[in-house]
């Protein structure tokens, strides 16, 4: 092992031991992430490398020429992707790494950013039991991290990667698997929409599709601009936009059958690098997918004719790269599942912005406020070989930004809670519910003082998500970071590490409660796991 690879597998251990305290440890190079680890279930294994460690220069995809594990045919009981980066010591920007197999995407994150003396590597795992139908066959597919070297950009960015499957049955119905996009796709203000004509089984019973969507350019920070009445074009000003708001729309014939709210995300390079360098923003190594739920028009989909499935993203400024894949499961006893759509309250959304405050000082906006609210539904049913199915796909949105701008001192308040409810009737009646709560506080020019720096930046950043109705698969999980380090300015040094991180992870799931917790000050690290006791019941842990 490398130095500090201790600190390279996720920061959360699926431990069940007492409460421990770690004594304060050098970082070396390692990577400092409140990822919980995945669960892995016993038995055989069998290991399939899709590239051995390799450098990426350049803008050329590796391609990938997958085969099934010829050890462990039939079904497998989990699939866990494994992702091993490093970055060499040096000068380089984020870089963001995706990889896809039959066009269908199956990782996407970003980098570390090194610097003189540091040379990061990290660890990332994704569990990709779902995508068991597209991993029973053959395929092609690319590894993708665009990496330029020059005489000022000279650190090498490294990446090998394999899947893990272990023996057993399938957890799941018999799932179909078809890309909406090619890897890949961009959404700009020249083209808001992109399209794939599909034609599907006839006898879907439930369907949904999963998205990636990642800003890029000024799209990276669209929660910092403004509509254009309020952003001023100078250094104190945002850049305009329609309104610091985005999600991401999915069409069916030009319906609108399905929307998720995008949430910050907050890159390596992001704000102030220094911020960074030992500790990511959330998810930032590792950019979780989004699944939105379609079945209630899978009787629509059921006819045999072609249909158009579209992603789009109304207020989308410089250009976002998005990529989709349908998921479906199909009836085993029926060849044509009819059914039909019931209702469709789904709209686009509004997010009206005002002043809650003018500016105090010429070149900035003073205080303004955005609030996205939304509550809407989709219901439809199928005839399946059970008997009718209805299933009715409830939205919940409550996203509220407050932005403060004046001389010498910009802040930001970003709360969203965001929830999709799925319930059916006929067969067995189920109510699934997935609730996510995202913050984001933003504090340039923090004063007074902290940690003996003048002028600083700090930033909080939370993440909690709660499923509900999933039997012994309920979780709860609430990570959390708070970063501090200098501000860059004409007269502060930028330091190459932070003042002060403290990075934590909550989870809650059958196995139990754990919390573990790091605090990174310059190259140390101190951490320490608890052990919380029985996991409450899902009475508890569901939201009211």
């Amino acid at each position: 092992m490398k130095a500090g690879s201790a600190l390279l597998a996720p920061l959360l251990l699926a431990s069940t031991h007492a409460a421990a305290q770690a004594a304060s440890e050098p970082i070396g190079n390692g990577v400092v992430a409140p990822a919980p680890a995945l669960a892995r279930p016993a038995g055989k294994r069998c290991v399939v490398e899709l590239f051995a460690r390799r450098a990426f220069q350049g803008d050329t995809p590796l391609p990938i020429a997958y085969r099934p594990p010829a050890d462990c045919p039939g079904t497998w009981s989990k699939v866990v992707l494994e992702a091993d980066f490093d970055v060499t010591t040096g000068t380089q920007f984020d870089r963001t790494a995706d990889l896809t197999l039959g066009g269908t995407t199956l990782f996407v994150g970003t980098t570390m950013e090194p610097d003189a003396t540091y040379a990061p590597h990290w660890h990332v795992e994704r569990d990709l039991t779902d995508y068991a139908a597209l991993l029973h066959q053959p395929a092609d597919g690319a590894a993708t991290l665009v990496n330029y070297v020059d005489t000022e950009h000279d650190a090498q960015a490294f990446w090998g990667a394999r899947l893990v499957f272990y023996a057993g049955d399938a957890p799941d119905p018999s799932r179909i698997l078809v890309p909406v996009t090619a890897g890949f796709a961009r959404l700009d203000p020249q083209q808001r929409m992109v399209a794939r004509t599909l034609t599907l089984p006839r006898n879907l019973t439930r369907v949904a599709i999963d998205l990636f969507a990642i800003g890029q350019e000024r799209e990276e920070f669209w929660y910092d601009c403004a509509p254009g009445n309020l952003a001023l074009r100078n250094v104190f000003g945002p850049p305009p936009c329609a309104a610091p708001f985005r999600d991401v729309e999915v069409l069916i014939d030009g319906q609108l059958a399905g929307v998720r709210s995008v949430q910050p995300a907050i890159f390596t390079g992001g704000i102030n690098p220094a911020l960074w360098r030992r500790a990511p923003a959330l998810d930032a190594l590792n950019l979780p997918s989004a699944r939105v739920d379609l079945t209630p028009f899978a009787g629509l989909l059921n006819d045999g004719k072609p249909h158009v499935v579209a992603l789009a993203m109304p207020m989308a400024g410089s250009f976002f790269r998005v990529s989709a894949t349908l998921i479906g499961e199909v009836d085993p006893d029926r060849a044509v599942v009819p059914g039909a759509l019931i209702a469709n309250t789904l709209a686009p959304a509004k997010a009206p912005t005002r002043q809650v405050r003018p500016p105090r000082a010429p070149g900035a906006i003073g205080t303004i406020e955005t609030v996205a609210t939304r509550a809407a539904f989709a219901e439809g049913y199928v005839e399946t070989s059970r008997g009718r199915v209805t299933t009715r796909v409830a939205y919940a949105l409550d996203q509220r930004l407050i932005t403060t701008r004046d001389t010498g001192k910009s802040s930001k308040r970003y709360d969203a809670h965001q929830s999709i409810t799925v319930t059916t009737h006929g067969g067995e009646p189920t109510r699934r519910r997935i609730d996510e709560h995202d913050t984001l506080v933003i504090d340039i020019g923090v004063k007074p003082p902290l940690y003996g720096v003048k002028n600083g930046t700090r930033i909080t950043q939370s993440s909690e998500r709660t499923v509900t109705g999933a039997g012994d698969r309920d979780t709860h999980t609430l990570q959390t970071i708070t970063s501090f380090a200098p501000s860059f300015s004409l007269f502060i040094d930028a330091k190459p590490t932070p003042n002060r991180v403290t990075v934590t992870s909550l989870v809650e799931d059958a196995n139990g409660r754990r919390q573990v917790e790091a605090v990174v000050a310059d190259d140390q690290v101190t951490r320490s796991e608890r052990d919380l006791g029985a996991t409450p019941s899902a009475r508890v842990l569901a939201k009211p």
